[in-house]
């Protein structure tokens, strides 16, 4: 919760000295920016154009116009906690998203999303796996393509030439007498009645065999090493909303989470995103097997001092 502290602390001393930047943002609408004109930007409209966007939950998407990429100019620009910590926040959010268009088969959404992750920290441990699903998913996508276009090109069987038996030519007038030539008659062979088959005794039918019943114990889960708690979305924060997202997940034999995805969520298209970011922070112990197992991430607010 550290990271997410530092996120709403930066959000909240910026909100009053920095409105009519803010306004100003928001007049302008969500328009992505060339490269030149971001590079030309004053430094708080573009901080008013990053908290916007993380406001309304553009974190990386779409392309251009994203919480990620402004907060990216403005840490070239200066050294400032707020924006590091904002980064830091938003580096596992960057990271699901890019497994989820690999495994959709976005491969130039993909390819955007590890070159911010690059940007963001390009120590990353998850780096060097993501460039390489994304190179095998690549050349897969090639040779899927290539035999496409290999298929196409070949000729259609072409339809065989239907000939038409032409007259034969009419013989000339001879003297000659014309030789008739009879067939000798074909044997025929009777075939014999076919016998009468004999009725089929029914076999009895044999007792089934007993089913062994083997019980199966249930397999023990690793224990949980390191917990993270999720960042509570601000829209739902604004609004006092609380609510639990079930997560799906894969424990591999080194511990780490992967293949997480919500499985339900109460309410739904709130707080998916934060808990997925959050079971992507989850460390297991090591074991010599792979787990899936599900786990309910829930989300409550501290009670209102005013009530």
């Amino acid at each position: 919760m550290a990271g997410a502290g530092l996120l709403m602390l930066a959000l909240a001393g910026c909100e009053g000295a920095r409105a009519p930047a803010a306004q100003e943002a928001s007049a302008a609408g969500s328009e992505a920016l060339p490269a030149p004109v971001l590079e030309q930007m004053e430094t708080q409209p573009l901080r008013a154009r990053a908290e916007a966007a993380l406001r309304d939950q553009r974190l990386h998407t779409p392309a251009g116009d994203n919480a990620v990429e402004y907060y990216l100019a403005l840490r070239e620009r200066e050294s400032d906690p707020g924006v590091a910590a904002a980064l830091g926040e938003m580096q596992p959010y960057v990271l699901i998203a890019t497994e989820q268009a690999l495994a959709q088969q976005q491969l130039d959404e993909a390819r955007r999303l590890v070159g911010l992750l690059a940007r963001m920290d390009t120590h990353a441990p998850a780096l060097p796996r993501l460039r390489e699903s994304l190179r095998v998913a690549q050349e897969r996508a090639d040779r899927e393509e290539g035999a496409r276009i290999a298929d196409a090109a070949k000729p259609a069987l072409a339809t065989p030439l239907q000939v038409m038996p032409t007259a034969p030519p009419t013989p000339a007038r001879t003297s000659l007498p014309v030789a008739t030539v009879t067939p000798a008659p074909m044997a025929t062979i009777a075939t014999p009645p076919p016998a009468t088959p004999e009725p089929v005794k029914p076999k009895e039918a044999a007792p089934p065999a007993p089913v062994a019943r083997t019980e199966t114990a249930p397999t023990a889960l690793p224990r949980l090493l390191q917990d993270a708690a999720p960042r509570y979305p601000l829209a739902a924060r604004n609004r006092r909303i609380e609510g639990s997202v079930q997560v799906a997940f894969t424990i591999q034999p080194d511990g780490r989470v992967t293949d997480a995805r919500a499985v339900s969520a109460q309410p739904e298209g709130l707080f998916e995103q934060a808990a997925l970011a959050a079971a992507a922070r989850w460390q297991f112990e090591a074991t010599s097997r792979r787990v899936t197992t599900t786990r309910t991430v829930t989300f409550r607010l501290p009670p209102d001092p005013n009530t």
